[in-house]
């Protein structure tokens, strides 16, 4: 099976855009992001869709659909047509995660989409504030073993990526931890850096400029190898935690019906935007590792990630909504 690892390690990325492809688009393509504008997903889908305008012909717009922890906007890509003009830039939370989590879903991931392309793993990191006496996973783990009733973990909701990584965390390393959700990562960091909490689950782009400026420390990144963005923080899997991986991948679906013809150029044109400089600048100044990669390999990497939440979920004891 291809997994992230492989994928990472550069081994079976597939060849640039083909030199020739069955359908072109002749109007231009609605790319609907079901998170709001500024973010990191946002950042990454405009710079992935500004390096496949010209490789298609047509202008990418990007259509923010915010809701409901992205359903608003995935819903809204499986009802429409399935002509290659109406795109998802999807996460593992609403694909793979949600449906876990959340009952009454308006749309069912592997019956409504199809993927295009993987393009970026992005990782989850565990930090303290400075206070807190601990430099590493080890000292963490001996740190909440101490404390009566565990010690408090905040992140950015309940449900999501960042709230499985902590559950799977403290399962993994026995300990208990006290789940603090809040309403998105920058109170949740913001908290953690006033000292209120002392630890915080979030993505990397929030953590990490406070960490630089000494008002965080980084303790783990949920990946299964060390990011670019800051390669002296070491992994979970490194600290002993052996094949922890409970990072996001974020990537390029369409309707279902997609023809073929129309699948395989948009998935050229993805894995060629990848490839290109200022996306990969862009990815890394988010802590995510760009990938672009084909439909099958997507596909296995989205099984795979189905599969591991299925398993944290029945260990972890979380239950759907």
């Amino acid at each position: 099976m291809v997994n992230r690892r492989t994928l990472l390690a550069g081994l079976t990325l597939a060849p640039a855009l083909a030199q020739a492809q069955e359908w072109r688009p002749d109007r231009p393509i609605r790319l609907v992001v079901p998170f709001p504008p500024g973010g990191g997903s946002d950042i990454m889908a405009r710079a992935s869709a500004a390096a496949m305008q010209p490789l298609l012909g047509q202008p990418i717009i990007i259509e923010n659909r915010t809701g409901a922890g992205g359903s608003v906007g995935a819903t809204l890509v499986a009802q429409a047509r399935p002509d290659g003009y109406t795109l998802l830039w999807a996460s593992g939370g609403e694909f793979s995660l949600k449906p876990l989590l959340e009952a009454g879903l308006p749309y069912d991931p592997e019956r409504d989409f199809i993927p295009v392309s993987l393009m970026g793993i992005t990782p989850v990191v565990i930090a303290v504030h400075p206070s807190v006496p601990a430099r590493n996973i080890a000292e963490f783990v001996a740190l909440a073993r101490a404390r009566p009733g565990g010690i408090d973990i905040a992140n950015s909701g309940s449900g999501n990526i960042m709230h499985m990584t902590a559950a799977y965390f403290a399962l993994r390393a026995g300990i208990e931890v006290a789940h603090v959700p809040y309403r998105g990562a920058a109170p949740a960091v913001a908290d953690t850096v006033a000292g209120t909490t002392p630890a915080v689950v979030s993505g990397l782009p929030p953590v990490l400029a406070q960490a630089r400026e000494g008002r965080l420390r980084i303790l783990a990144i949920s990946t299964p190898r060390r990011t670019p963005a800051a390669p002296e923080v070491p992994t979970l899997d490194e600290q002993g935690l052996a094949g922890f991986d409970m990072s996001n991948i974020v990537g390029l679906v369409a309707p279902r019906a997609t023809p073929e013809p129309v699948l395989a150029t948009l998935e050229a044109a993805a894995i060629a935007a990848a490839r290109v400089p200022e996306t990969r600048a862009v990815f890394a100044a988010n802590g995510a590792e760009a990938v672009g990669s084909t439909r099958a390999e997507y596909q296995a990497v989205m099984a795979e990630e189905r599969a591991r939440f299925i398993e944290v979920v029945r260990l972890t004891g979380l239950r759907r909504q």
